[in-house]
């Protein structure tokens, strides 16, 4: 005889890819006629970006550019330039069957670059990135009842389960325009990043609404005769609304804001005589929603009149999932080789991101790749770039898994302590997502066999004393009575009993 279970279902993410592959920039280069001859390199950095990401069947594609940005003397005044050259890279990358209903999560982290002068205008490159992939798809995880009331006793194990309920990724676009009062106007564009950060997150039904700021730091030359080095930086707060089927009212919303793309470039078009920068920026918002729900699944069983086969399997889910923002401040030194006379910018190029957990504690390692751009005491620039390492312990919770994290850099300063060292403050963000892990061993078939009895029932009704150890089912199963006959046969509230307790067992 085989009893007929109810399969039911919680959502829970599928991982189709997750992936980290090196990638090689190799470039020769000559600079356009434009550019004045290099005199001497400063920095030479490389900065990836993701253009444009897709599923499509059991493929991901990946398009983007290696930007690599230049900061050099020129030979015929010593005054600092830049050039950026941007070479475009694509990738195909095989998913573990065809996806469809997904959320895709493509960055590209710089690893080295080199850049060699062969002439004044003529410049070998050598570098790396890693082009980190992760896609994850809905997918059903089974858990089986039993509801039918005959000879067959079930029991049920009640879980709290963080059901997926949404997911989505949509890329849009940020044109800004940005006003900038230098003291004598801006003659050229150095350096300019831009990075994102979600401030507040809200779904409403079947969409997400969310806000973020964009940070624009830039460096700049102001005045043609004497050009002098200055640094701003700028927020522009954002409001989007996504699209998310399934996103639950008062579900937890694991968001990210990435910038894909950014381009700046300066216009003379202000009415009041100021100049304006012209901020066009490519961002990329993924989610992932859960609702959490009370789920009882199918742990146990036997019959009170034959002898049951059951097939036993692992049951896992997350539990409990929350997204939490930690903020800590770091300070650390560094020193440079000859002595500070002025120092023009400190920014951070790299920032990687440990996570260490032992016995319930965890642990946040982060390490910093600062750059340090300054003119020393005889008047000479030079760049230099230093590690800076943090650690953090956050309170997760009595959460026991981090699903994701995410490390921003939301202010870096400094101090000079003596004329080779500075003291740097890193303001930094921790963004993880935690969530408890429920694993139990679930009944997923049940049959028995009509000529196997369940045993030998001499006696009507057994005299039974109680040990501590002991349940009302665990006694049921042994004597194959039915659980509520014992309890209403002995007036119990429930299954909990204590030891040395005398219990009839009816078994008719």
């Amino acid at each position: 005889m085989e009893y007929h279970l109810t399969k039911k279902n919680i959502k829970a993410a599928r991982c189709a890819l997750d992936t980290a592959a090196e990638q090689a920039v190799d470039i020769d280069l000559t600079l356009p006629d434009y550019c004045p001859d290099v005199e001497r390199i400063l920095s030479c950095t490389l900065d990836p970006r993701i253009y444009m990401s897709n599923v499509s069947g059991d493929r991901l594609s990946v398009e983007g550019g290696s930007t690599v940005r230049i900061l050099y003397l020129d030979g015929d005044r010593g005054c600092m330039r830049s050039y950026e050259h941007t070479q475009p890279f694509s990738e195909s990358l095989p998913l573990k069957g065809d996806v469809a209903d997904c959320a895709v999560s493509v960055e590209a982290k710089p690893e080295y670059m080199n850049c060699r002068a062969m002439s004044p205008r003529k410049l070998s490159l050598h570098g790396a990135f890693s082009l980190c992939a992760v896609v994850e798809e809905s997918c059903d995880a089974p858990y089986y009842s039993y509801e039918e009331d005959d000879d067959l006793q079930v029991r049920s194990e009640e879980i709290s389960a963080s059901s997926l309920c949404g997911l989505c990724t949509e890329s849009f676009s940020v044109q800004e325009d940005v006003s900038v009062n230098a003291k004598s106007g801006v003659s050229s564009l150095l350096t300019h990043r831009l990075s994102a950060r979600i401030t507040e997150l809200k779904t409403i039904h079947n969409k997400i609404m969310f806000n973020a700021d964009l940070k624009l730091e830039l460096m700049y030359l102001c005045g043609v005769d004497q050009p002098q080095t200055e640094c701003m930086s700028y927020n522009i707060p954002i409001s989007r609304v996504a699209d998310c089927e399934g996103a639950a009212e008062n579900a937890v919303i694991d968001g990210e804001l990435s910038v894909m793309s950014a381009d700046v470039r300066l216009s003379d078009d202000a009415a009041d005589g100021s100049q304006l920068l012209l901020l066009d920026a490519k961002l990329c918002f993924t989610a992932r929603c859960y609702e959490e729900r009370e789920i009882a699944v199918l742990s146990d069983a036997f019959s009170v009149d034959r002898e049951v086969q059951a097939r036993e399997e692992p049951f896992s889910c997350r539990s409990g999932v929350i997204c939490r923002t930690y903020t800590d401040v770091g300070k650390t030194n560094v020193g440079v080789e000859d002595e500070i006379g002025k120092v023009i910018d400190v920014h951070c190029e790299k920032v990687n991101t440990s996570v260490i957990s032992s016995g319930g504690n965890t642990v946040l390692n982060t390490k910093l790749c600062v750059a340090i751009l300054y003119e020393n005491s005889e008047g000479e620039i030079r760049c230099v770039e230093r590690d800076a390492e943090f650690s953090y312990q956050p309170d997760t919770g009595g959460c026991e898994e981090i699903m994701r994290y995410k490390t921003a850099v939301d202010s870096l300063s400094y101090r000079l302590t003596d004329s080779r060292h500075l003291e740097l403050r890193a303001e930094l963000s921790y963004r993880l997502t935690l969530c408890s892990r429920k694993t139990c061993t679930v009944l997923t078939d049940i049959s028995s066999d009509d000529d196997a009895p369940a045993g030998e029932k001499n006696s009507a009704l057994i005299l039974y004393f109680t040990e501590s150890s002991d349940s009302v089912w665990d006694i049921s199963k042994r004597f194959c009575s039915r659980v509520q006959d014992v309890i209403d046969e002995n007036d119990l509230q429930g299954d909990g009993i204590e030891g040395g307790m005398m219990l009839v067992i009816p078994t008719a």
